[in-house]
């Protein structure tokens, strides 16, 4: 458990003087419409009160500064100071998630100069509660979802995935996955054709990597060209087909700036002399990683990232450990790849990316050390690859 405080002092008359200077352009730029109505009923002791909210707001910030990842992105609206139904001074943060907080206890006084405000916050448990989990690989899209869908999305945020990818395979899925990105500020999404999904014929594969490629230009949701690579398990008459189109996505990925998503399976010798052969621009990587040396080794060297789902806490899956160990911190991340693929101890279940901590929690142990650690760093490294790139000037 771990407790946070903050306290502050600031002059009735500073409140007072940048009210009545600036009017209503400084009260609704500092105070919620919840606060303002309770102030301005105050009377003569408005300003007072004006006050201390904005103590309130001063102590806390001062309390939960380290939990806040982007203290740019806070406004003095985003911290609201009401009463509770006996009439004490509640507060409410609207950036925190609320499953990391316990309780806050806030206090509030004011003389004729001054108002000053002192706050505590308890956080819960550093456990699940406390991590965030960043899923680089889901299928949110599919039909599996279909009825619960909304559902799921609200359990996985409050199970503290609050970054996700959710992988394009298709023309089709693709424009699905933007839709559910665009109305979800927290998921992302990606453009691709999955090896599967390869035409028979190579002008109608053009044809498709076309909308794939305008797919990215035109939806600034989309943060990666994706799901791409080769899968010779289900289809070997094609191979050819299927490496050009592998080629060909790798270039719009350069040419646009966005690292790319691979899968690979039962292709590893082609997968590895494609990676090895093409320069990468902006990076990638080996989605739901097979257990193989030379593919990982080949991926690295690449610059690539290496991704683990459900499969590295399968009981019988082979070389996992020692695969997850040689890969290096700054080039791990972590996935779901639901609705498959769900991990021990829910193997066999509809898989979704509230799921991540089973994978974190193997991996720590793999790694020896603390999932809180895996988490933060995994986190760290898919915002880096997929999220701080800007794609290149064709967007309008």
């Amino acid at each position: 458990m771990k407790i946070k405080c903050g306290v502050d002092i600031i002059e009735i008359s500073r409140v007072q003087e940048s009210i009545e200077n600036l009017g209503d352009k400084f009260i609704n730029k500092v105070f919620t419409q919840k606060e303002i109505e309770y102030c301005k009923n105050k009377g003569k002791m408005m300003y007072s009160h004006f006050a201390a909210r904005f103590a309130v707001k001063e102590a806390v910030f001062k309390a939960v500064s380290e939990e806040i990842k982007d203290k740019y992105s806070v406004s003095w609206k985003d911290i609201e100071t009401t009463n509770d139904i006996n009439g004490r001074p509640k507060v409410e943060m609207l950036f925190l998630k609320n499953n990391i907080i316990e309780n806050i206890d806030v206090s509030i006084s004011h003389c004729k100069d001054y108002a000053v405000a002192n706050v505590t916050v308890l956080f819960k448990w550093k456990g699940e509660f406390n991590l965030e989990y960043f899923d680089s690989h889901m299928h949110l899209d599919d039909e599996k979802f279909d009825n619960d869908r909304e559902e799921i999305i609200k359990k996985i945020y409050s199970a503290g995935v609050t970054k996700c990818i959710c992988i394009g395979t298709n023309i089709e899925t693709t424009k699905k996955t933007i839709q559910i990105a665009n109305l979800n500020n927290f998921i992302y999404a990606s453009s691709g054709l999955h090896p599967e999904d390869i035409p028979q014929n190579e002008e109608e594969l053009w044809k498709k990597l076309e909308v794939i490629k305008r797919l990215a230009i035109e939806n600034k949701k989309v943060v990666a060209i994706g799901e791409i690579g080769l899968d010779y398990y289900w289809k070997q008459d094609n191979k050819e087909l299927q490496k050009k189109a592998f080629i060909k996505q790798i270039e719009i990925a350069n040419e646009l700036n966005l690292p790319i998503s691979i899968h690979t399976r039962d292709s590893i010798d082609d997968t590895i002399g494609i990676i090895r052969k093409m320069k990468i621009i902006s990076s990638g990587v080996l989605h739901c990683c097979p257990f193989n040396i030379e593919l990982v080794k080949h991926g690295l060297d690449a610059g690539l990232y290496i991704a683990f789902g459900g499969t590295c806490t399968f009981k019988n899956s082979k070389n996992a450990e020692n695969i997850v160990k040689m890969v290096p911190m700054e080039n791990l991340l972590v996935e779901t790849d639901s609705p498959y693929l769900a991990p021990e101890p829910v193997r066999g279940t509809r898989n979704d990316s509230s799921n991540l901590k089973y994978i974190v929690q193997k991996i720590a142990e793999y790694k020896n050390a603390e999932p809180e650690f895996i988490a933060k760093k995994t986190y760290e490294n898919a915002e880096k690859l997929f999220l701080n790139k800007e794609i290149k000037n064709v967007r309008s």
